[in-house]
């Protein structure tokens, strides 16, 4: 008999190659897990906040379909807004114009006593003496440009009122002169409402659109 004769085992070599891969792979992972920690850790700060749900104008009584609720990081500012883990704002009156999707500022809004002495004045303002797109939360000054008898000079127009909130704007009737006359409804102090009443009777008004810039803080 002869004897069988074995061929040397075969040994695996593992190409370089796919150790790179390996170690590459292995070094994404690392990194993807270190820079997604603190995405993590950060969306894990999300505060919730009271936010308006549409302009707000001084004035306007808070109600639950005035506030919408957001999860915002706010860093060392998040004192100066309403955290919506506080009682709801609902009777509160505000007290400057707060745009839509705005943060709610505590400082924006006054206990619901304060305001009782303001009232919404309706404006006729003739097409072309206000801003096209005029609209509610807007900070008006009011001009009155008092009439004048045919051949006399036509005065400069006073300031009747400054930074006055638009309330509402509606189509008005047309007038005698077949201008379209809109009604602009205003929040005004009780004490200023003889000012304005007396201005529409007396001439002209203009309402003169109050830069945001410029708006700052300002009461009915």
């Amino acid at each position: 008999m002869t004897e069988a004769v074995s061929s040397p085992a075969t040994r695996i070599v593992v190409p370089r190659w796919l150790d790179a891969r390996v170690a590459v792979g292995l070094l994404l992972v690392l990194v993807s897990v270190a820079t997604g920690a603190p995405v993590v850790s950060s969306a894990s700060h999300l505060t919730p906040v009271y936010a308006a749900a549409h302009e707000l104008v001084p004035g306007e009584q808070l109600t639950t379909d005035d506030l919408a609720v957001v999860h915002v990081r706010l860093g060392t500012g998040g004192s100066r807004y309403l955290a919506a883990s506080a009682a709801v704002p609902v009777g509160y009156v505000v007290n400057r114009a707060v745009g839509a999707h705005e943060l709610l500022p505590a400082a924006a809004l006054s206990p619901g006593t304060v305001f009782l002495d303001s009232r919404m004045v309706t404006l006729p303002v003739q097409a072309g003496h206000l801003p096209a797109d005029l609209g509610r939360g807007d900070l008006v000054d009011v001009y009155v440009t008092p009439k004048v008898t045919s051949g006399k000079d036509v005065p400069l127009p006073t300031l009747v009122l400054a930074k006055v909130a638009v309330d509402s704007r509606e189509g008005g009737s047309r007038g005698f002169g077949g201008a379209s006359a809109l009604a602009v409804v205003l929040v005004v102090h009780d004490a200023d409402v003889p000012a304005v009443v007396h201005a529409v009777e007396s001439g002209v008004i203009d309402l003169v659109r109050v830069p945001a810039d410029a708006a700052g803080a300002t009461s009915p």
